[in-house]
């Protein structure tokens, strides 16, 4: 029998392990945070300052600070406000007021099956979410559709990530928290940009397109598509399940 091929297995989250409307989430989350600053900020100027910070994130690779310090940074300066003040205020928006987003979000029913098989190839998961959440809101996401956290070796939020996808930087990080070269991976997403741009490190790609996302401008060819049942059968097939 083969030793299985991948020393790691990276999963995206949004349209990967759970159904999500994106555009509409990331409205309903700056509300909420709004609730808690509305004596600061009018919504408007928020959200524009909020996704601002967000396409920052995305487009301008940098060394040296979090995503969060680049995320705060960006809004004080933009609404001109207390970065402290900001800081507190989003800590009560996440330790009082994050449940009511999880309306949002819907389960995925070939995902739990499909974590228990890829647990049992021994090889560490990481949840490649894009960090420009906070670790709050990516574990209230799983808790929220049935995904056990404790099934990942490591999780990226914003907190933890000095880089965002698609930057190769974001891959590089990943795989040296896990302790693997990036070549010994298998990055799965449904995000043909920001998933598949593991490609530019080595990362070996799987494209999950149920819920398939294109975007404009450059994207990747994976070395394996298919849907969740496909992938299951994929990995099935590695380990000699």
């Amino acid at each position: 029998m083969p030793a299985f091929p991948f020393r790691a297995l990276l999963f995206d989250l949004d349209g990967t392990l759970l159904q999500v409307e994106m555009r509409h989430f990331i409205s309903r989350y700056v509300a909420g945070f709004h609730a808690r600053c509305c004596d600061l900020v009018d919504l408007d100027p928020l959200q524009r300052a909020m996704r601002a910070a967000i396409h920052l994130l995305l487009q301008t690779e940098t060394e040296g600070p979090t995503n969060e310090d680049r995320f705060f940074a960006f809004l004080a300066e933009r609404l001109q406000l207390d970065e402290s003040v900001l800081r507190e205020r989003f800590a009560l928006y996440l330790a009082n007021d994050l449940e009511s987003l999880s309306g949002g979000v819907r389960p995925i029913p070939e995902v739990g099956p499909l974590l228990e098989l890829c647990l049992q190839s021994g090889v560490p998961l990481a949840l490649a979410t894009n960090p420009v959440f906070p670790r709050a809101l990516t574990e209230a996401r799983c808790r929220w559709v049935g995904i056990d956290i404790a099934s990942f070796s490591h999780l990226t939020y914003f907190e933890n990530s000095h880089y965002c996808k698609p930057q190769g930087g974001y891959f590089l990080e990943v795989a040296t928290e896990l302790g693997v070269e990036p070549e010994s991976c298998l990055m799965i997403g449904n995000d043909t940009s920001h998933d598949l741009s593991a490609n530019q490190v080595g990362m070996t790609t799987w494209l999950l397109d149920p819920f398939l996302l294109e975007r404009e401008g450059p994207s990747w060819k994976p070395d394996h598509r298919g849907n969740h049942q496909q992938l299951h059968d994929f990995i099935s097939a590695q380990i000699g399940d």
